[in-house]
């Protein structure tokens, strides 16, 4: 390596290390879905829908190259939501439920909604009549994706006023008897870690089951999108068993999660 190629190579600015706002990375990381959804690069379908799931970590680390200029995008942040050892604490995320309850509108689960409505102005379509779907609870956590204009975002809240939101993809069209797993991820550690799941569904799915760290979770599917969270997890925020599928015949199908993920 020359000294001239060494001495430019000395004048190149370091990456930022200053975390970004949740509302910028949720920006960033949509932009690079956008990015790599266009490189045209082939993949395998096995019960699952074109895309790549967003993975997203304690320290968010996404990496992806542009074609044209083979540059590389780092993105490292916090979602919206933190607490000492995570944005739920251990004795509401011990109440988890396997199968989840309907979302009431009165009592705890009130606060709860009006903690997910009060973060959702912080982010895109802040302005814009919010709608809520997939609402539900599993023990004392509340769960519900936020939709306001053409953005989304989804949002887990206990009853004492903590919890965690986050920007998300719109629901993707996908064929019959498949899924797409679009966002999974972590947050918190040790007795408040936990795990999520985020995706679309075939119009012929009914049922959607995961298996995962000897937990069945029974997802949340409403109009399409699926959502899913449970206790102690893949601390990676990756998935590694079996996704269930009843479908509107009656027939089940079960599929790796690692076909899903497409990694």
């Amino acid at each position: 390596m020359t000294d001239d190629l060494l001495s430019r190579l000395a004048r190149l600015d370091a990456a930022p290390h200053d975390e970004l706002a949740a509302v910028d990375l949720d920006r960033k990381e949509q932009l690079l879905r956008t990015v790599l959804a266009d490189t045209g690069r082939p993949g395998r379908l096995v019960g699952a829908a074109p895309g790549r799931p967003l993975v997203r970590r304690r320290v968010l680390m996404v990496a992806g190259a542009v074609a044209a200029g083979a540059a590389v995008v780092m993105l490292a942040g916090r979602l919206s939501g933190s607490g000492a050892a995570g944005p739920l604490s251990s004795a509401d995320l011990a109440s988890w439920t396997s199968t989840p309850n309907t979302l009431p509108t009165g009592g705890a689960s009130s606060a709860a909604v009006k903690w997910c409505l009060d973060d959702a102005k912080g982010f895109p379509g802040a302005g814009a009549t919010p709608r809520i779907s997939n609402a539900d609870i599993r023990g004392k956590v509340a769960s519900m994706v936020i939709t306001q204009g053409n953005d989304a975002l989804y949002c887990l809240a206990g009853p004492d006023g903590t919890g965690m939101a986050m920007g998300m993809p719109p629901t993707a069209t996908v064929p019959a008897g498949r899924i797409t797993i679009e966002t999974t991820g972590s947050r918190g550690r040790g007795a408040a870690e936990f795990n999520y799941a985020l995706g679309s569904a075939g119009p012929d799915v009914t049922k959607i089951t995961l298996h995962d760290h000897g937990h069945v979770v029974h997802a949340t599917l409403d109009h399409g999108r699926w959502t899913a969270w449970w206790p102690n997890g893949n601390p990676d925020g990756l998935l590694s068993g079996n996704v269930v599928l009843t479908l509107t015949d009656g027939t089940t199908r079960t599929i790796h999660s690692k076909s899903l993920m497409r990694w």
